[in-house]
């Protein structure tokens, strides 16, 4: 009796050994982050009616833009395609007392991602945020 136990203990060791090797194998956790085609959204939050979107900021004093999409209303503080600058980002705001979720989206789009890889540069110092991100939620070129 002991010695079955002890076989169905160690074959389910090394059946499980197998299936968490094949996971963690397989798994992309930073390579996802640091890939090319990722976009970072600040979100700020999620709303069901634009009126509560609006409601919610009417106290923010910096750039927002509000995107409607499948019935639901986002309010987004920024977009980059650098996952470092997103975080410092989210940093300036959490001292500003405005908290915000990164949230990651891939996109296939080379122009949009060229184009906002050039606006990551002006961001780089976080000197001058709101401006640029209101000249990237203004660009209609841009297909966030």
């Amino acid at each position: 009796m002991k010695k079955q136990v002890i076989i169905i203990i160690l074959f389910g060791s090394f059946v499980g050994y197998l299936f968490g090797s094949l996971i963690f194998k397989n798994y992309r956790g930073v390579e996802y982050l640091e890939s090319d085609g990722n976009i970072y959204y600040l979100q700020y939050g999620v709303y069901t009616t634009n009126d509560a979107a609006i409601l919610s900021t009417n106290n923010l004093d910096t750039t927002y833009v509000i995107w409607e999409n499948d019935e639901k209303y986002y309010v987004y503080l920024g977009v980059t395609t650098n996952y470092d600058i997103a975080l410092r980002l989210q940093e300036m705001y959490k001292n500003k007392n405005i908290y915000t979720f990164i949230r990651s989206e891939y996109v296939e789009n080379s122009e949009t991602l060229d184009k906002l890889k050039e606006y990551d540069k002006k961001l780089e110092n976080l000197d001058n945020v709101d401006m640029v991100m209101k000249e990237i939620f203004e660009n209609q070129e841009l297909n966030l």
